[in-house]
């Protein structure tokens, strides 16, 4: 077996042209296949790894019924989200022992010491929003429940921020004036900005890129005090000031938070439907929803994927990736089929001196193997280029395309079976000659 190993790395030196020829198309299709697949796994990577999976979005129907004549609004493009103030208060009273957020993005002028301003987006949050979203802090602390209940003006700040309106990181016990008023700032954090951006997708963000990183975080009740209007999506009631508003919300009227839940275990999770069924239910019988009641609880995961996060030209462009690496699988089964039947005589006496077919077809694997191994070796620079190509294209997501260690070590493992997998049938057919008929022709 050894001798027939042996034989098989030898067989690579022969015929270098068609050895050649294989090895390049192999690696075509592995580089077309390894650049899609590396952007879909980033894609469709944990954005909060050890958190995202205890955490929930929950939704009740509070949305007015169609005007007459009016088109309903379609939930399977967009599926609603958003809930009134109001309603966030009442589900989070009814339910105290669950961890709850209910947060708004916003874009928001930060005015520190020296009169330096500072443009940056924020979140606008109720409840344990960091701790439960895992905020990483650097210096300070972030706000308690009582300032929340006080509607304490205070702040968390990234450290890049700081060190652009204080002049250095650690920012804590500065004064920050925000909207109409000031605000203290009782933390620093490192950057945070989860990618995709799945706590506050609006229908005008892909939910990718750098621009989305948040870099404030104030208690929501806090910011409404000293006059911080949210810039985001809205769905308001009509008669109600709708839209985007830049100046004023009608906080009664309108939807414009996102409901967070931390469930640990698949009962909280039922608990926690079942008290948004219960509440949607409430409501309808009162009158104040005119929908017939409605609640849903999202997954992360599940999220992500009703808001179609990853893009379907990705998809399909790894479908077609892959339809590229099976045309060159063919080519390159029949290219090694011809070098292995070339050397039929060659095959005939090893058989004819007591080779069993076992030891063929090991010899002609192995040289398959080793084709295949060389085709993943020449197709790592073919991907680094094709994601280089991926990151031109300004889409945001596109940011993400940088190849992973481990995603190398999967692309030779596919190499290696893949030049497997295409070399079985030639050296089954091989292994198959007659040798006495092959001793003849020599």
């Amino acid at each position: 077996m050894r001798y027939a190993f042996e034989l098989g790395v030898r067989g690579l030196l022969r015929h270098p042209r068609t050895m050649g020829l294989a090895v390049a198309t192999l690696a075509m299709g592995l580089a077309a296949t390894m650049t899609m697949l590396t952007l879909l796994s980033m894609l469709s990577a944990d954005p909060l790894p050890g958190l995202s999976q205890h955490l929930y979005l929950g939704w009740v129907d509070s949305r007015q019924a169609p005007a007459a004549g009016a088109r309903a609004a379609d939930d399977v493009g967009a599926p609603p989200r958003l809930l009134k103030l109001a309603d966030v208060q009442a589900i989070a009273n009814a339910q105290p022992d669950i961890r709850q957020t209910a947060l708004v993005p916003t874009s928001l002028t930060l005015e520190g010491e020296d009169a330096r301003r500072e443009s940056v987006r924020a979140l606008l949050a109720t409840g344990p929003l960091p701790s439960m979203f895992g905020v990483p802090l650097l210096h300070g602390r972030s706000w308690t429940e009582q300032e929340a209940r006080d509607h304490a003006p205070v702040a968390i700040i990234d450290a890049r921020t700081s060190l652009r309106l204080f002049g250095r990181a650690d920012g804590t016990g500065q004064l920050l004036r925000v909207g109409q008023g000031q605000v203290r700032v009782v933390g620093i954090s490192a950057e945070w900005n989860p990618q995709p951006g799945f706590y506050a997708l609006q229908e005008s963000d892909s939910g990718w890129g750098e621009a989305l990183a948040i870099r404030a975080f104030l208690p929501l009740d806090s910011a409404l005090a000293v006059g911080v209007t949210p810039i985001s999506t809205q769905d308001c009631d009509r008669g109600g000031t709708g839209g985007f508003r830049f100046n004023e919300l009608d906080i009664g009227a309108c939807r414009f938070l996102q409901l967070w839940a931390e469930l640990p275990t698949p009962q909280a999770v039922d608990g926690f439907r079942a008290a948004l069924e219960r509440y949607a239910r409430q409501r309808h019988d009162t009158g104040a929803f005119e929908r017939p009641p409605q609640a849903q609880v999202y997954s992360v995961r599940a999220w992500l994927t009703a808001n179609r996060v990853v893009p379907d030209s990705v998809r399909l462009n790894l479908w077609l990736s892959l339809g590229l690496l099976s045309l060159c699988m063919v080519n390159v089964a029949g290219l090694l089929a011809a070098r292995f039947l070339r050397r039929g005589g060659e095959l005939g006496v090893r058989r004819v001196l007591g080779a069993s077919r076992r030891t063929v077809v090991v010899q002609c694997l192995v040289e398959a193997g080793a084709a295949g191994l060389a085709g993943g070796l020449l197709a790592l620079p073919l991907t680094l280029f094709g994601l280089w190509i991926v990151r031109l294209q300004d889409r945001g997501y596109t940011e993400q395309a940088v190849l992973q260690p481990g995603l190398y070590a999967g692309l030779l493992s596919l190499a290696v079976a893949v030049g497997l997998l295409v070399g079985l049938l030639p050296a089954w057919r091989a292994a198959r000659i007659e040798p006495a008929l092959q001793v003849k022709s020599l």
